[in-house]
């Protein structure tokens, strides 16, 4: 075996591990539910921005898009006491259709339904 042949042998390994290293993780699929402690979840501070960024977005659940807007809590909640937001959001998952939301967001819902979607 000639010298250069050794170089080029480590010089694809070396390439070939570093390829391996690199991953496009998501953060809680990385940390898991420790993370994403949804304890103290709030409207204001966790659902609404949830919402805002994606449901309440252009051609989607905002005035002159969809057949129901979310563009506050009162729009919300009603589609919370009505079923149809759980039913589609949690249960069915097929919204938002611009991709699924995070595992974290799911268990923040999930515990703001649970406890009655309150407005805090």
């Amino acid at each position: 075996m000639r010298l250069t042949d050794k170089y080029w042998v480590v010089g694809l390994w070396s390439i070939g591990l570093a390829l391996a290293g690199c991953a496009f993780n998501k953060e809680d699929e990385l940390y898991g539910d420790a993370a994403c402690d949804a304890s103290q979840v709030r409207y204001q501070a966790d659902i609404r921005p949830i919402i805002a960024n994606r449901c309440a977005t252009p051609g989607c659940h905002v005035q002159g898009g969809g057949s129901f807007t979310l563009e506050n809590y009162a729009q919300l909640k009603a589609k919370v006491d009505d079923g149809s937001f759980e039913q589609r959001v949690l249960v069915v998952r097929d919204m938002p259709p611009g991709g699924p939301l995070t595992d974290c967001q799911i268990i923040f819902i999930q515990e703001w339904v649970s406890r009655g979607a309150p407005n805090d």
